[in-house]
């Protein structure tokens, strides 16, 4: 569970790293930026039930139903972008149970539950290319490194 400046700090983290993948493609950084808010809301209705309101899981259900899957950029690459949704739901999944388990189930819990990050290069391959991908991986590794146990 973060504080508010730990959010704040992750959310212009997150801002810049969708900017940055995105580029000049406003249909790639729609569609990252409906995956980051879905990503931020699921992730309080784990560590912070109490602030979830009505219409945040409403919010939820309209990206994951209607706005994702109507958005061009995941229209036209919905093959590649699915199996990475698929993918990315097994891991944050595998995450939460490992969670529970002894250290090196945690150790594993700890990678696994920011998969949703391995998207990001992905989509800037599609945007802008292969050297762009390559930069995008290191910008992760990076930018969203925690120590264990946070």
């Amino acid at each position: 569970m973060s504080d508010s400046q730990e959010r704040l700090l992750n959310d212009r983290k997150v801002d810049f790293i969708n900017q940055q993948v995105a580029a000049e493609d406003k249909d790639a950084l729609e569609y990252l930026q409906l995956l980051s808010r879905c990503a931020r809301i699921v992730d309080d209705i784990f560590d912070e039930p109490e602030t979830i309101l009505p219409n945040d899981l409403l919010t939820t259900i309209e990206i994951l139903f209607v706005r994702i899957p109507s958005n061009l950029f995941y229209i036209k690459h919905r093959d590649l972008l699915f199996s990475q949704h698929l993918t990315m739901w097994n891991a944050w999944e595998a995450s939460n149970i490992l969670f529970t388990g002894d250290e090196t189930d945690k150790i594993y819990a700890h990678v696994l539950r920011d998969y949703i990050n391995e998207l990001l290069p992905l989509v800037a391959l599609l945007t802008q290319g292969h050297d762009k991908m390559k930069e995008v991986n290191g910008l992760i590794r990076s930018l969203f490194k925690k120590e264990l146990g946070e």
